[in-house]
């Protein structure tokens, strides 16, 4: 008995010194589950949009580039092109294998799970980067190579950024690398690498534009300045729009394509105002903040400043907008960077990020029926699975869908919004939390939790519909 118990107080003593590299493990093991298992549409399209990249350049013809997307010849699921190709760039240069074997060897990509796996490599490469450059931002603000490391790893481990990278193969993730390489470069106090960086993240996807403002507005008082940066943190965007504007199928392509409907998408949640009108949250929220930012005298000295006006605008956004699930990946990096820098509040932390992310991950998945679906399991994963017979798993997702079920959403959203709230509050650089003490759930159990959230997906979309 005694032997025993002696082998047990020694795994339990390893374990509990590698436990984050177990967490790790198990965190990879679900990212390329994740990763083999699922196509997503968006994957198909970014895939063909980049191979066409490639094509009109080839071809000598790169201003006719959103005419010959339109054509569709590839029958992806949305025909138009609907944004500024430069985040495509990179990832066409990553896919020339392909494209060469598409366009002299007959071997259409979009047709091969094999394809769409080494395309899907290029955003989990661009996610390495962020992560580089994330666990140096970390380590300029602790000092400290474990609490870093784990900066990255709760990064890297979040359902949010496992689903935009992953299970959707989206290029959310080149903008959030550069906008975090721009970040560096302003903490290292280069201010024209941080305009040159930012202005790329924006022109690779303009919600990044949210944070770089208020970033601007917290380091720069003078407003003519502050115009001049804002307009180079756009010139790249506005060069690209202005050589397009005149381009085939370029403004139908913009209206018409999946990104057409984003300012909707962004006003859509309102309230009725006093005069009359719908009044858009997200817009109030986020001009309180720029003045917010703006007030707020900016000291070098506490630069950890910089990176809660990025997070705060992110949090806004995904608080008071309708995103679709990958665009959740604007979590992170930098609210992470926060919790490690406020590691005395990192239980908390962690139980509020986890409790938001479950919330909305229930939501999602009553309401959006392409989250985690069946349908984009690759065929040669359905080849090798065996129909368990459980019925009732596929009867999962419509069940929560009934009108009866309806009540409990909306209680789950708001829970949602509270939570994002909460994490705004304790992690301002003011806040000083009236105690310390260690929550008795524990911090290894909160990030177990976190690294396995979504297996109950996997799961439902293997053995439901």
């Amino acid at each position: 008995m005694a032997g025993i118990k002696k082998l047990g107080s020694s795994i339990y003593e390893w374990y509990a010194k590698n436990y984050l590299m177990i967490l790790m493990g198990a965190s990879v093991i679900v990212a390329g589950s994740i990763f083999f298992i699922y196509g997503y549409i968006d994957l198909k399209s970014l895939t063909v949009w980049s191979l066409n990249l490639l094509d009109v350049i080839y071809e000598g013809r790169p201003y006719e580039y959103y005419a010959y997307c339109a054509e569709n010849i590839y029958n992806v699921d949305s025909a138009y092109m609907g944004s500024g190709y430069l985040a495509l760039i990179p990832w066409a240069i990553w896919n020339i294998p392909i494209w060469i074997m598409q366009r002299w060897f007959g071997v259409v990509a979009v047709g091969h799970a094999w394809a769409l796996l080494y395309s899907k490599i290029f955003v989990v490469l661009v996610e390495g980067v962020m992560l580089y450059y994330l666990y140096k931002i970390t380590m300029y603000f602790t000092g400290d190579i474990k609490e870093s490391r784990m900066a990255a790893y709760l990064v890297f481990s979040s359902p949010f950024v496992l689903t935009s990278i992953f299970f959707a193969g989206q290029t959310d993730v080149v903008s959030l690398c550069l906008l975090t390489i721009a970040v560096y470069h302003l903490l290292r106090k280069k201010r024209a690498w941080f305009i040159i960086f930012a202005a790329l993240s924006i022109a690779a996807k303009p919600y990044v534009l949210f944070a770089y403002i208020a970033i601007i507005l917290l380091i720069e008082k003078n407003v003519w300045k502050i115009c001049a940066y804002v307009l180079g943190g756009g010139s790249v965007t506005l060069i690209f729009n202005l050589i397009y504007l005149n381009a085939p199928m370029y403004k139908e392509s913009m209206s018409g394509g999946p990104t057409g409907g984003q300012m909707d998408a962004l006003l859509s949640v309102s309230i009725d105002g006093g005069i009359g009108q719908k009044i858009p949250l997200f817009v109030v929220a986020i001009v309180l903040f720029y003045f917010y930012m703006y007030m707020k005298r900016y000291d070098e000295e506490k630069s950890i400043w910089i990176v809660y006006a990025a997070s705060v605008s992110f949090l806004l956004f995904l608080m008071l907008t309708m995103p679709k699930t990958y665009r959740m990946i604007y979590i992170a990096p930098f609210i992470f960077i926060l919790f490690l820098y406020n590691k005395e509040k990192l239980q908390l932390n962690l139980l509020i990020e986890v409790i938001a992310s479950a919330c909305a991950i229930i939501v999602f998945f009553v309401r959006n029926e392409r989250f985690f679906s069946s349908w984009y399991i690759f065929q040669f994963v359905r080849d090798r699975m065996t129909d368990f017979g459980n019925a009732a798993l596929s009867n999962v997702r419509n069940g929560l869908g009934q009108p009866t079920f309806q009540p409990y959403v909306y209680g789950i959203s708001a829970v949602y919004i509270a939570a994002f709230i909460l994490l705004i509050l304790i992690n301002h650089p003011g806040f000083k939390a009236p105690h310390s003490e260690e929550l008795k759930l524990g911090t290894k159990f909160i990030l177990w939790v976190r690294a396995l959230i979504l297996v109950p997906l996997i799961v439902l979309s293997l053995y439901g519909n």
